[in-house]
C-alpha cells in the first residue's frame, strides 16, 4: 500500500509540473511589431501593458517576443508561442483560435482618403466594383468587410507607413486604418491628421489575445486571462492602462 501510494503521488506531483500554470516557467506572448499605440516595434504598447497587467494579476509570468503580425498568427498556430494579440474574433479566427471571453480592448476602424477626395459611398457596401483599397497583411476588418473585399482591388502591405504613402501617392483609392492607429503613425511620419481624409465607419473591433489550439491548456489560460482583467477593472488599473505613453 506504501509503495502504490508513493507511486501515485509521484505521479500526481509529475502531472502538476508538467502543467505551465504551475511551472515558474513564463508564458511566451507574441506582439506585433506595427500597430501603435497599441504594439509598437518594441512591442511596448496599451496592448502589451493589459495583457503583462491581466496576467500578473492570475499569478502567471509572461514573456513577449515581437514579430510581424502574420508570423505572430502563424506562430500561435503552430503552438511555437502560447499566445498572441491584437487579434479579432470573426469567422476564419474562431476556427484557428481559442479565445477567452474578454477582450483586450476595443478599436474602431475607418476609411481614409487623401484630403479633398470625394468620397464614393456611405458605407462598403456602395464601394464601386474595382476600388483599390489599401490594408495591412492578415488584418482583420469585420465580417462584413470580408464579404465585400471580393469586389476591390486590395492591396494588402506590411505596415501603416506604407499605407498612408501610398494613398497620399494616389496608388490606392482609399486605406482601412484603426484610428488610433492612423493617428500615432501619422505623428511618428511627422504629419498632422489632416494629411489624410477620415471617412466613413468600417467596425469597432473587440481586440483579444489568441491562445494556440496546439496548446492543452490554452483554454485554462484563457480563464485566467479573463479573471486578470475582471481583476484590473475592479480595481480601476485598467483605465489607467488605456492611457497612451504608459509603458509597464
Amino acid at each position: 500500500m506504501k509503495i502504490i501510494s508513493l507511486i501515485t503521488c509521484i505521479c500526481l506531483s509529475l502531472a502538476f509540473s508538467a502543467s505551465p500554470l504551475a511551472s515558474p516557467k513564463p508564458l511566451i506572448l507574441g506582439a506585433e511589431d506595427s500597430w501603435p499605440p497599441y504594439s509598437n516595434k518594441s512591442g511596448q504598447g496599451i496592448s502589451t501593458n493589459i495583457v503583462k497587467a491581466a496576467f500578473a494579476k492570475a499569478g502567471l509570468e509572461t514573456q513577449v517576443v515581437v514579430r510581424p503580425y502574420a508570423r505572430v498568427l502563424q506562430d500561435v498556430k503552430a503552438g511555437a508561442l502560447d499566445a498572441g494579440y491584437n487579434v479579432t474574433r470573426q469567422q476564419n479566427t474562431e476556427l484557428e483560435f481559442i479565445f477567452g471571453k474578454e477582450p483586450i480592448l476595443q478599436a474602431s476602424a475607418y476609411w481614409y482618403f487623401r484630403p479633398g477626395a470625394s468620397q464614393p459611398a456611405t458605407t462598403p457596401k456602395k464601394l464601386p466594383h474595382g476600388y483599390r483599397v489599401g490594408a495591412i497583411i492578415d488584418y482583420e476588418y469585420g465580417d462584413i468587410y470580408e464579404i465585400e473585399r471580393r469586389r476591390f482591388k486590395e492591396v494588402r502591405v506590411p505596415r501603416q507607413v506604407q499605407l498612408i504613402k501610398m494613398l497620399q501617392q494616389g496608388r490606392i483609392d482609399a486605406a482601412l486604418m484603426f484610428e488610433e492607429e492612423a493617428n500615432q503613425t501619422l505623428k511618428e511620419m511627422g504629419l498632422s491628421n489632416t494629411a489624410v481624409q477620415k471617412g466613413m465607419f468600417n467596425h469597432t473591433s473587440d481586440i483579444y489575445l489568441a491562445f494556440s489550439r496546439k496548446k492543452t491548456h490554452s483554454q485554462e489560460l484563457a480563464q485566467k486571462f479573463d479573471q486578470g482583467i475582471k481583476k484590473l477593472k475592479e480595481t480601476g488599473e485598467y483605465e489607467r492602462l488605456l492611457m497612451p505613453g504608459i509603458l509597464q
